[in-house]
C-alpha cells in the first residue's frame, strides 16, 4: 500500500488507472492500482516491470496460489479461498472455491476494470462448473463504485452448492448467502471445536448455518443448541444437519431464532450454564471509526457468553473485524472475564487460515482472531 502523505505529489488520473511508483530518489519500486478518492492511493499489483498486466497474468497468478494452496488443505475438504485481495498479490480480488463453482468478489476500482480477463482467467485455468460475481458490497461506495448485484457470467446454479470440509457435507448458498456463500475462514476453530465438544452440552452463538454446530455434533456433544437472528439460517443449518447423517428433530439439538444478546440474558436470568460456548459474531466494525463501538460490543458479549459457561467450560470467541487487533480482541475478553467473574486460561490462539493468506510484511491484512478458553 501507497498511502497519500506518502506521495511527493498527486497524478490526474482515473480511479483504478495502473501506475508505476518510483522512490524519492527514481528507483522503480513497482506497479500498481491507483486511486485519487481513497487514502491508500496505490495498491502494488506487481514489482516487476516487464510484467504485462493482461489476461495471461491472471490466469498465471490464480494458478500458481491454487497450486500452494491445494498443498495444505486438509483431507476430504473441496472449498477453500484461491484468492485473498492484497495479500496474495491481487488488491481487492476474492475468490472462493465450492467444489467446482468459483465465486468472485471485486472490492476496488482497479479490479472493477479487470473483471472480463478474470472471469476468462477463471474459465481457462479451472474449466469451472459456474463462475459466479458477488460484488454486492457497500464498500465499493469507498472506491467510488455502486455495489454490485449477484451474476452469473457462466455455467449454472440453480440452489446452494455441496462441498465437504474435513470430511463433513456443507452447502454454500452462493447466491445470496453472507460473504460468498460460507464461511471458510473458521475451517481450523471448527475442527478444534469438533475435537473439543465429546460428552458436553454446546452452545453456538451467532451459528448463522450451524457448520460449528454440525462440527460439534459429529464430535459427539451431549447436545447442541444453536441461536440466530435469521430463520432461513437456521433452517440451512438443520439441512446441514440431514447432510451429516444427523437428526436435527433430535431433542438434543435446537435450534433457535432470536436476538442472540436477548437470548443470553435470558439464559443468564435462568442460570443456564453450557460446557462448550461457541461465540463468532459478525464484523461489529469495518472501520476505524467504529472500533470503539465494537470493542464495547466484543466486551458485552464475552461478558454474556462467559457467564454462560459452566465452571471448567470452554469458550471458543472470535472477532472478524480487521480494525481490532489481536490485542484489542485479547483486552477485551480479559475486562469481560472480570465483569463475569472469571480467571480463564487460554488454551489457544487462532489466526486466519493459510488459503486467507497472512503475509508476515503485511500485517494490516489480519483480521480473525479466535481464543479457545478454560474456566477455572
Amino acid at each position: 500500500w501507497v498511502f497519500s502523505n506518502a506521495l511527493e505529489r498527486d497524478i490526474q488520473a482515473e480511479p483504478g488507472a495502473l501506475v508505476s511508483v518510483l522512490s524519492a530518489q527514481g528507483d522503480y519500486l513497482g506497479r500498481g492500482i491507483y486511486n485519487p478518492l481513497t487514502s491508500i492511493r496505490v495498491r502494488i499489483i506487481t514489482r516487476d516491470p516487464a510484467v504485462e498486466i493482461d489476461q495471461t497474468f491472471f490466469k498465471s497468478r490464480i494458478q500458481a496460489l491454487a497450486r500452494m494452496k491445494t498443498k495444505y488443505l486438509p483431507a476430504e475438504t473441496t472449498a477453500y479461498r484461491v484468492v485473498h485481495g492484497d495479500a496474495d498479490g491481487l488488491p481487492g480480488l476474492i475468490v472462493d472455491r465450492y467444489e467446482d463453482v468459483f465465486v468472485f468478489q471485486i472490492h476496488t476500482a482497479g479490479m472493477d476494470r479487470f473483471r472480463p480477463w478474470i472471469i476468462e482467467a477463471l474459465k481457462e485455468a479451472f474449466e469451472p462448473g459456474a463462475v459466479i460475481e458477488r460484488s454486492d458490497l457497500n464498500i465499493r461506495k469507498r472506491e467510488g463504485l455502486k455495489s454490485g448485484t449477484t451474476q452469473v457470467h457462466t455455467g449454472e446454479v440453480k440452489g446452494p452448492v455441496p462441498f465437504s470440509e474435513q470430511g463433513l457435507k456443507f452447502s454454500a448458498d452462493v447466491l445470496s448467502g453472507q460473504k460468498t456463500g460460507f464461511y471458510l475462514d473458521q475451517r481450523e476453530a471448527r475442527q478444534a471445536v469438533r475435537f473439543l465438544a465429546r460428552g458436553k452440552s454446546v452452545l453456538n452463538l451467532f451459528s448463522y448455518t450451524g457448520a460449528f454446530s454440525v462440527y460439534a455434533a459429529a464430535g459427539e456433544a451431549q447436545s447442541v443448541t444453536s441461536v440466530d437472528a435469521s430463520l432461513e439460517a437456521l433452517q440451512l443449518a438443520q439441512s446441514h444437519f440431514q447432510l451429516n447423517g444427523l437428526n436435527p428433530e433430535e431433542k438434543r439439538f435446537l435450534f433457535v431464532e432470536g436476538d442472540v444478546f436477548e437470548f443470553c440474558q435470558d439464559q443468564k436470568r435462568q442460570q443456564k450454564k453450557y460446557d462448550l460456548v461457541i461465540c463468532d459474531p459478525p464484523a461489529f466494525a469495518k472501520t476505524l471509526d467504529k472500533r470503539r463501538t465494537a470493542l464495547e460490543a466484543y466486551m458485552r458479549i464475552n461478558t454474556l457468553a462467559l457467564a454462560l459457561t459452566a465452571p471448567g467450560g470452554m469458550l471458543v470467541t472470535s472477532s472478524c473485524s480487521g480494525v481490532v487487533t489481536h490485542e484489542d480482541f485479547r483486552s477485551a475478553v480479559r475486562i469481560a472475564a472480570g465483569k463475569s467473574g472469571k480467571n480463564p486460561r487460554v488454551i489457544k490462539t487462532l489466526g486466519q487460515p493459510f488459503d486467507h493468506t497472512d503475509l508476515l510484511a503485511f500485517p494490516e491484512g489480519r483480521y480473525l482472531k479466535t481464543l479457545i478458553l478454560e474456566t477455572a
